[in-house]
Parts: structure tokens; C-alpha cells; sequence
């Protein structure tokens, strides 16, 4: 199978190297080509054919957000992933470029230990770079398809068809009754702060459940992301606290680097609170640790659960036992609309997602649901 063919862009000669040897160790790409500037990142893509670009936030002559807009612009097809450090500014920045259509980020390696450093930056390319080749294989096959069809098929007057529902499991929503909300969650990783805005910015000023979200991201950045998503969205857009209240119509977004869970507080109320226990499915914040939380603390509520674009299976332990424990509906992201379908996929073949909606519609359903109806 063809390797993927990167571009390497790094101000710093040991990052470089540090990258181009993590990336040839994947066994799955080859650094065809390096960069020390954004000028000549731009160069190389613009007279070479390359599949991803991996590129640093912070670099001379043109920045990583400065060359990925042009990549977006004229190399479409090119996959960018940000190689960030830690901190404010470069949380900002990271942040403001997956808005813009990066990929993913990995943070620079900290590490005093160079081998499990290396091991680590090789193991999350090696995920990144197997998505982008399914999404290359799949996009392939679906033009070489698109292209048999037109060369064998006659020409034919197209008639009107009906509108496709973007709901994929409508036979299952017509069965399963959902009668009103009292809490609402969300989880989400790769390609999640895009997927997180189109919904959130959709939910109206009036929405009066709480809504929690979970997305894979360091501490800093999901600060960051709460604080770009509050000045987008009608609703309020916080990263969580330790002891708050969880109250009706406010999205508290889990802080990196701890898990959320939610327990009972006094009367009805419900509190947040965070721990730093272990990675759970490799990361921390992690959707189950929450969802296991109110599958346990909140038997007899009705909680929607929706589950966006994200590499692996995290949710799907939780979903499972908010299904046994409460009164649980869940949307899943449709394929199609997935920059990565990893999450939505292992809960709809586990059968517990109740239908599966494009990005572009999640909001509504989360309204109608909200609002009692069908």
C-alpha cells in the first residue's frame, strides 16, 4: 500500500528531525520534504504532490495559521496537522486553527525520557495518519465508482426524487419515545471543536437544560475552546469547575487533563466534580468516566446523549450503562459528516444509538427532543 507523502515544517532543526523520524516510524508515511519557514512549506506543497502537512504553530517569514489558510485554500486535499506547544498563546492559536480546518494538533515532546517521547509521537501519528488513508481509500473508491457510472451508464433525463432524511435510523426514533430532557451531553475528539461550534451556536438563548461537554484535549486548551465557543454561541460556554452547580441552560465543557464526573448534590441539584485518576481509553478528560458518573448518580433522569467525530471508542462504555441506568436517547454524528467516524461508529454498531444525523441538523434534533417532541 503507497505510503502517505509529508511535508515537515519546523522552525527548529532538532524538531524536524525529531518529527521526520516519528513520522517514518509509523511504517504508514514518508517526509518527502522539510521546511524551516511557512514560505517555503508553502513552496514545496505548491510543486510537489504531498498528502499531509505538518506544520508548527509558530514559525518565521509566515506562521503554521498563515500557511494553513492557503493549504485550505488552494490544497484542499491536504490533510494539516498543527504541531503545538503548551501554553496560552499556543492554545489560542490551536485553537483558532482547527477552526480553520486542521486536522488535529500533537503537543512538541516534553518528555526527559527521548524514547517515550518518541514512542509517543509515533503512536499518535500512526492514528492520525491510518484516518487519513481511510478517508484516501474511501474517497478513491468513491470516484472510481462515480466514473464507472458515468462512462457505462446511458444518458438520462434525472427526475425529481424525494429528500433524503438526515436522520439514518428513522425507524428506530419512531419507536423509541423520548419525552422531554433533563440533561444533555456531549462527547467529541478529532474534529471536535468544529463539530462542538455548528451545534452549540445553533442552540437558542432560551435553551434551558445544561449541557455537558466532553473533548479530548490538554489542559489550557479546552479553557481556550470554551472561551472561543462563549463568544459564538447564545448560550454561556465555560470550562468546568470543581463543586459547581450543573445549571439549565449553560454548556460546561470538561478542563483538560482531568476527568469530569457529575454527583448528586443537595435537593435536586447536581455538582461537578474532577479528578486526575488514570487515563481512561488513553485520555483524560474521558466521555465514560463522566457518563458512568450519571449512569450511577442520576438513575431517574432523561439524558441525551450525543456523540460527534473522534478517533477510538470512548463513550461507548458509558452509553451502554447510561442505556441500563437511565433514561438515555443518543444521537450519533453520520459518517458522512465525521472527520473521523471512530466514537459514533462503535456506538451505532453496538446498536445503542438511536439515530444518526449530519452535524447540520444535531442542533435541531436536540431541540425538538428538548422540547418533547418526536
Amino acid at each position: 500500500m503507497e505510503k502517505l507523502k509529508v511535508l515537515v515544517a519546523d522552525d527548529t532543526l532538532v524538531y524536524r528531525k525529531i518529527l521526520t523520524h516519528a513520522v517514518e516510524s509509523t511504517g504508514l508515511a514518508t517526509v518527502e520534504f522539510t521546511a524551516s519557514n511557512g514560505l517555503l512549506a508553502m513552496e514545496r506543497i505548491r510543486h510537489n504532490k504531498l498528502d499531509v502537512a505538518l506544520l508548527d504553530m509558530f514559525m518565521p517569514e509566515m506562521d503554521g495559521l498563515a500557511v494553513l489558510e492557503q493549504i485550505r485554500n488552494e490544497h484542499p486535499h491536504i490533510a494539516v496537522i498543527l504541531i503545538s506547544g503548551r501554553g496560552p498563546d499556543n492554545a489560542s492559536a490551536t485553537v483558532r486553527a482547527l477552526s480553520l480546518g486542521a486536522l488535529d494538533f500533537i503537543l512538541k515532546p516534553e518528555e526527559s525520557d527521548a524514547n517515550k517521547s518518541m514512542e509517543k509521537l509515533k503512536s499518535q501519528l500512526q492514528a492520525l495518519f491510518a484516518q487519513i488513508k481511510i478517508k484516501k481509500l474511501s474517497s478513491d473508491k468513491e470516484s472510481s465508482a462515480l466514473t464507472r457510472e458515468q462512462t457505462q451508464k446511458p444518458l438520462s433525463v434525472a427526475l425529481p426524487v424525494a429528500k433524503e432524511r438526515t436522520t439514518a435510523s428513522l425507524s428506530i426514533n419512531q419507536k423509541r419515545k423520548f419525552n422531554g430532557v433533563d440533561l444533555v451531553v456531549i462527547a467529541s475528539s478529532t474534529g471536535g471543536p468544529v463539530a462542538l461550534e455548528k451545534v452549540c451556536q445553533q442552540l437558542p438563548a432560551n435553551f434551558s437544560i445544561p449541557v455537558l461537554v466532553v473533548q479530548h484535549m490538554p489542559a489550557d486548551f479546552t479553557r481556550i475552546l470554551a472561551q472561543s465557543l462563549s463568544r459564538k454561541c447564545q448560550l454561556p460556554v465555560v470550562e468546568a469547575g470543581e463543586g459547581e452547580l450543573v445549571r439549565p441552560g449553560k454548556i460546561m465543557i470538561a478542563p483538560g487533563g482531568l476527568h469530569m464526573t457529575v454527583q448528586p448534590g443537595k435537593g435536586a441539584s447536581k455538582v461537578i466534580k474532577l479528578n486526575n485518576s488514570p487515563l481512561v481509553n488513553g485520555v483524560r478528560p474521558a466521555a465514560d468516566v463522566l457518563f458512568e458518573s450519571l449512569a450511577q448518580g442520576c438513575k431517574r433522569d432523561r439524558i441525551l446523549a450525543v456523540i460527534l467525530t473522534g478517533m477510538g471508542n470512548d463513550g461507548l462504555r458509558g452509553v451502554t450503562e447510561m442505556k441500563l441506568h437511565c433514561d438515555c436517547y443518543c444521537l450519533t454524528q453520520s459518517e458522512k459528516t465525521c472527520v473521523v467516524y471512530g466514537m459514533p461508529r462503535s456506538v451505532a454498531e453496538a446498536g445503542l444509538s438511536d439515530e444518526a444525523v449530519d452535524i447540520e441538523e444535531i442542533a435541531a434534533r436536540i431541540n425538538r427532543l428538548v422540547s418533547g417532541g418526536q
